[in-house]
């Protein structure tokens, strides 16, 4: 559980810090609860704050799936 805790640790400092500087600056620029599409669209043009918020979206569900998966593989034993 450890290990857990620290790969959320640095999960949030590499990806949650950037992220929100990042929202910061392109808030106003999309509706509320468009944010996805918003940097679906600047990731499509090559832009890398919206490739980062895309790629770091994604690493986010993978890590959820991960952490399930090994909630699940613990309950089992």
């Amino acid at each position: 559980m450890l290990a857990l805790k620290t790969l959320t640790l640095i999960f949030l400092i590499v990806f949650g810090i950037p992220n929100q500087i990042i929202d910061y600056k392109h808030r106003k620029r999309y509706e509320p609860g468009h944010a996805w599409g918003y940097y679906a669209k600047l990731s499509k043009e090559g832009n890398w704050e919206g490739r980062f918020m895309m790629w770091s979206g994604y690493i986010g569900i993978y890590f959820i799936i991960g952490v399930l998966c090994y909630t699940f593989y613990l309950l089992t034993q």
